[in-house]
Order: C-alpha cells, then structure tokens, then sequence
C-alpha cells in the first residue's frame, strides 16, 4: 500500500510503503475512540478489565485477526520473553520484504 506521507522542503510529492504505520495505528487504538470510525482499533479494556483469563496465543490470534480485518497482511508473527515480559513482533506485509515491522 502506498501513501503520500510527506512533502519535504515543499518539494516533489514522496509516495511511501504505509502498511507497517496503518498497522501500528490499527493496534495502538482503543476501539470505539475515534468519533469517526468507532469500529477501527483494538479492544484492549476487554482483555484487560475481564475477569476471564486469556492466554498469549488467544491475544495474539485477536490482534492478527483485527489487523487482517484491516486489510493488513501479517506474514509473520515472533515471540520474544524478555525478563518475564512476553513481545510480540509483527512482520506486515510480503514475507520477501525485510520492511514492515511493527
């Protein structure tokens, strides 16, 4: 997907690759914040405020599924643990692409 995303300097229009940014917008939103796309974002509350206990994979499966409900590809998904603290690497995109981490 590509975007105009800047002019710099007023020069010449820049056309850039913007699925790893529509990404990280996708999944930095709360759903229901923004007045004119209520649908659009993460329900982050429902997995932190519920008395339910969900797994990594269930929340991981959540985002992938909101992202490709966006029209953004996930080609693959890494898990890091660092000091007991679990990340998520998202890679966006064509797979033969090194661009497109979020």
């Amino acid at each position: 997907m590509l975007d105009i995303s800047q002019v710099p300097d007023g020069k010449d229009l820049v056309l850039t690759e913007t699925l790893a940014t529509k990404a990280a917008n996708v999944v930095s939103i709360q759903i229901g914040d923004l007045e004119y796309a209520p649908n659009f974002g993460v329900d982050f509350r429902y997995f932190l405020t519920s008395n339910l206990e969900f797994q990594n994979q269930s929340f991981k499966a959540y985002i992938i599924q909101t992202l490709s409900q966006n029209q953004v590809n996930v080609s693959n998904a890494v898990e890091v643990v660092e000091a007991l603290y679990e990340r998520i690497i998202f890679s966006v995109g064509d797979s033969k692409v090194k661009r497109g981490l979020l």
